[in-house]
């Protein structure tokens, strides 16, 4: 029986948590535990052939670690899933996933990036992959099939678009008039810019960069204090991507293009299922584009 002890499941679908966190709505249900070993086996063994090979007969000079694998899957069968594509949002460097469901992500920079993972008939997935010395075991990720449409036979009215659970949810907290939002309209009048202009917009937030390449932006409270304020330190807003916590606050790293809705809460306003002990500073949702 493979061992998965070492292993990183990244996202079972939008509202899990990146980092293998449990599901909340039972979908891990569908896919047999056998199955998930057999997927982690064969993620082994193809990481091992794939860094066999690689120290044979690169000669681009990478290192090994650079060339992590990625193993992309259908949640509800476990079948791997070829021609799905990784896209690197900060260059748009993207590649494809072969026959086994896999693909090596050499072509991104060292310290990792923001990739989305999409394919037809799938719903879509973002996540930060981390290419370092001390990240190397292979990534697994389950990708949500999305509900076929039938076509309306007869109507007076147009049909509503299909509108994922995540931004659902946003449409409804925006009809209570607490907190603030950045619609999609209003987003799309901003394609080719980074979250950073956006988020300056927002209310009792203060967008702090570094003055060091690559010049990382912040996005810090205005007005909720903290003991880490107190004591002289920045109290940094917390930023959630498609209900997942999100590693990397550098709000230069995600594309305006990528998002369809944007949430800013702080201190007592923060929805329940957001509000973790250390979040009292704020925190900043980010819905992904369908469309």
């Amino acid at each position: 029986m493979p061992d998965i002890s070492g292993f990183i499941l990244v996202r079972l679908r939008a509202s899990d948590y990146v980092g293998g966190g449990r599901n909340r709505s039972g979908e891990m249900a569908r896919v047999s535990w056998r199955r998930t070993l057999h997927l982690a086996g064969l993620l082994t063994a193809l990481a091992a052939r794939i860094s066999v090979a690689s120290a044979q007969a690169d000669t681009s000079g990478l290192p090994p670690y650079r060339y992590r694998l990625l193993g992309v899957y259908d949640m509800t069968t476990g079948d791997p899933l070829e021609g799905a594509e990784v896209t690197d949002l900060m260059t748009r460097t993207s590649a494809r996933t072969s026959k086994t469901g896999t693909v090596t992500l050499m072509f991104l920079p060292d310290g990792g990036s923001p990739v989305r993972i999409q394919k037809l008939g799938f719903r879509p997935s973002t996540m930060m992959a981390v290419i370092s010395p001390a990240d190397t075991v292979p990534l697994m990720i389950l990708l949500e099939r999305t509900t076929q449409q039938l076509p309306t036979v007869i109507t007076t009215d147009s049909s509503r678009p299909h509108t994922s659970p995540g931004l659902n949810a946003f449409e409804e907290r925006r009809k209570t008039g607490v907190g603030q939002f950045i619609t999609e309209s209003q987003l799309r009048k901003n394609d080719g810019k980074t979250m950073t202009s956006m988020v300056r917009t927002l209310t009792g937030v203060n967008v702090s960069c570094g003055k060091v390449f690559p010049h990382p932006c912040i996005a810090l409270s205005a007005r909720v204090k903290s003991k880490l304020a107190i004591l002289g330190g920045n109290c940094k807003v917390q930023i959630y991507v498609d209900a997942a916590l999100w590693p990397d606050d550098d709000l230069e790293r995600l594309a305006v293009t990528e998002f369809a809705g944007v949430e800013y809460y702080s201190g007592a306003n923060i929805p329940a299922q957001y509000n973790r002990t250390d979040s009292v500073c704020g925190v900043l949702l980010l819905w992904s584009r369908e469309r």
